[in-house]
């Protein structure tokens, strides 16, 4: 199976589990907001993908940084679950096997992190405020690119699968917690996305999340008026790659 085709299926597991309104019951709300996370992820890789062997002729540095922000997106999801939201479940669900499962492809995607930095400038700025170091700098060779994707795209979807189905409400229910204690999650974990920059987090999520989706669930003004028309801004030649709306 090539790699378009393992993300196109990836992403539609995922919309089977995230494709309507945030559920109100709290378990089922977990397993909806990652399969939403992981739905928009896939859609980005997709998406960087597919659009690496047209990039306009001296367009190529700013796809590099379009596609760094994919990368800045996924380091940042599995931030967050190993040393924010996975703990809080803790000691009633264990997530070990979960996070164990990042050491599969967490080798490949940084050799595409590598790869891409590589072919910017020394000093420019990429995904949330890292810069590029002193390197000899590379020409981008999207073929090179979708190489390295194809080393560990089935680990990782693989993965982002899995843990759906770890999730499953039935489980995180059995397991002990209380709808205190998912809330209490929920909340922690709102509270931390909020802090993440809007002119790239933000923006980022909500045009990559797939046609149709839901996710992520943030108020319409957020949506409809802030997100496209005041914190597209800054970053919209980044955003011209991004899959159409």
């Amino acid at each position: 199976m090539s790699t378009a085709q393992i993300l196109r299926i990836s992403i539609e597991k995922f919309q089977a589990k995230s494709s309507r309104p945030q559920p109100n019951d709290i378990y089922e709300a977990q397993q909806w907001e990652m399969a939403g996370a992981h739905a928009m992820l896939i859609n980005g890789l997709f998406n960087v993908y597919e659009k690496s062997t047209s990039v306009p002729k001296g367009k190529e540095q700013l796809f590099v940084e379009y596609a760094l922000q994919w990368v800045a997106a996924l380091d940042h999801h599995h931030d967050w679950e190993e040393n924010l939201c996975y703990p809080l479940f803790a000691p009633k669900f264990n997530t070990d096997a979960i996070v164990a499962e990042h050491e599969t492809f967490h080798a490949g995607v940084e050799k595409l992190k590598a790869y891409l930095v590589s072919c910017l400038p020394f000093g420019t700025t990429w995904g949330y405020g890292q810069v590029a170091g002193t390197h000899e700098q590379q020409t981008f060779d999207s073929e090179h690119m979708k190489t390295l994707v194809d080393g560990f795209v089935n680990e990782l979807t693989q993965h982002l699968i899995q843990e759906i189905s770890y999730l499953e409400p039935d489980a995180l229910r059995a397991s002990g917690l209380t709808e205190a204690e998912v809330n209490h999650i929920a909340e922690v974990s709102e509270k931390h996305m909020k802090s993440m920059p809007p002119t790239t987090f933000l923006v980022y999520t909500i045009i990559h999340a797939p046609k149709g989706s839901f996710f992520p669930p943030v108020p319409g003004v957020v949506r409809n008026i802030l997100a496209p028309y005041i914190f597209y801004f800054p970053n919209r030649k980044l955003w011209q790659f991004a899959p159409d709306q």
